[in-house]
């Protein structure tokens, strides 16, 4: 991807993961804990990419644009205007200012 402007990466994400805390009751609750923060831009997909992911487990799915980097993998959270995100995938972009396009689906149960 190398059409991208850096500015175009005007938002904000947590990155996190998700632990298990008790509540006063004793009951274990899944909770998103922030470990860091990632600028991001938006990604809008094509008619062609809207048909083809059409039936398929990612057709729920958001994509995102975020500086090249490897600490990002399938067990990180995100989280995006309060709602957290699980990495379904990753197309990775290794050019020196490459832009990496991150596939996000609702993550359920964490907060």
């Amino acid at each position: 991807m190398k059409k991208y402007a850096v500015s175009r990466l005007n938002k904000v994400a947590e990155i996190g993961k998700t632990v298990n805390r008790k509540t006063g009751a004793g009951i274990n609750v899944s909770t998103f804990e922030p470990t860091g923060t990632l600028f991001y831009g938006s990604y809008n997909r094509t008619v062609t990419q809207t048909y083809q992911i059409t039936g398929t487990d990612v057709e729920d799915t958001i994509a995102i644009v975020v500086r090249h980097t490897d600490t990002l993998n399938d067990s990180i959270l995100v989280r995006l205007a309060g709602i957290v995100y699980a990495i379904q995938s990753i197309a990775y972009d290794d050019d020196i200012h490459g832009f990496d396009v991150v596939t996000l689906k609702k993550e359920k149960g964490a907060h």
